[in-house]
């Protein structure tokens, strides 16, 4: 009897650990939070000056001379438009382009930036190596690996009102972009000091508007890093705590291109702490220990 009791007891710890490791490690289905960050395509978006405009047409949307309901659309634009990435090769020669880029580099702990404090009254404000400094005072080292968002406050505030709003200009002139990136010394900063995956930012590039020698791209993409440009719904994005996930299309030979970027909001990416997954699997090792003891 009590070799039955120690069995029964053995099976319930084992079917507790079990649960707890599925739901902390993804085995089970569970219901985590999804937050979208990328702006929906329609015509009229902004588009960068000199570059065709998103256009969608629709060749069939009712019911056809076969007998059935059918809906097909043309689309038609560059491939840095909308919510997009930046291959590598978009200002390096040789480096990766579209469809070279990892998928494990399209993936990590999401880390968001904010310095809507500077650019609210300043267009043209350029992160700076200081704005990490203070970031990482509040909330850690940004982690190798990540997936780091500069959050200006341009998207939320700008991307609905129409392109004079958001790049400071519809009339195709460069000259008259106004917006804020990346300083090309926070730039550098990052690129000896830390490595993200990923740098996404909310506005329309990651240099700012008036920029003409592309600083930051030019350090940044070098290191194999690659951009996201005009990513949405950062306001919803905590600081950590997120995965993010940008998933362009693969392009063969292109610079870029548009992507669905997403992240889950779990407690398996958060600084400064230990997963529940490592936790679980931790814990299902040492009962196998005590079980083997018994």
């Amino acid at each position: 009897m009590a070799a039955r009791r120690s069995d029964l007891h053995s099976l319930i710890v084992f079917t507790t650990i079990f649960v707890l490791l599925g739901r902390s490690c993804g085995l089970l289905p569970g219901d985590p939070r999804m937050i979208e960050l990328t702006w929906e395509f329609r015509n009229g978006m902004a588009h960068w000056p000199g570059m065709v405009p998103y256009n969608f047409t629709i060749v069939d949307r009712g019911m056809i001379p076969d007998g059935f309901y059918l809906e097909l659309n043309n689309i038609h634009f560059a491939e840095h438009t909308g919510t997009h990435l930046d291959a590598p090769a978009h200002f390096v020669e040789g480096a990766w382009r579209m469809h070279q880029v990892p998928l494990m580099h399209l993936a990590g702990p999401g880390v968001v930036v904010d310095v809507r404090d500077k650019t609210r009254n300043n267009p043209d404000y350029e992160i700076t190596q200081e704005d990490f400094e203070d970031f990482e005072r509040d909330h850690g080292r940004i982690p190798d690996g990540s997936m780091l968002m500069l959050r200006t406050g341009w998207g939320e505030w700008y991307w609905d009102q129409g392109e004079a709003a958001y790049l400071g200009t519809d009339t195709g002139d460069t000259a008259l972009l106004h917006f804020p990136g990346l300083h090309p010394e926070g730039a550098q900063w990052l690129a000896d000091n830390r490595n993200p995956h990923v740098i996404g930012i909310d506005t329309g590039s990651m240099d700012y508007g008036q920029s003409v020698q592309k600083m930051s791209h030019r350090i940044l993409l070098p290191k194999n890093l690659v951009f996201i440009e005009n990513v949405g719904h950062l306001d919803d994005l905590p600081i950590t705590g997120s995965t993010v996930y940008a998933m362009p299309m693969m392009i063969g030979e292109g610079s870029g291109g548009p992507a669905r970027v997403f992240a889950i909001i779990d407690d398996r990416t958060n600084v400064g702490t230990v997963p529940t997954c490592t936790v679980a699997t931790l814990l299902l090792a040492l009962v196998s220990v005590i079980v083997n003891l018994m």
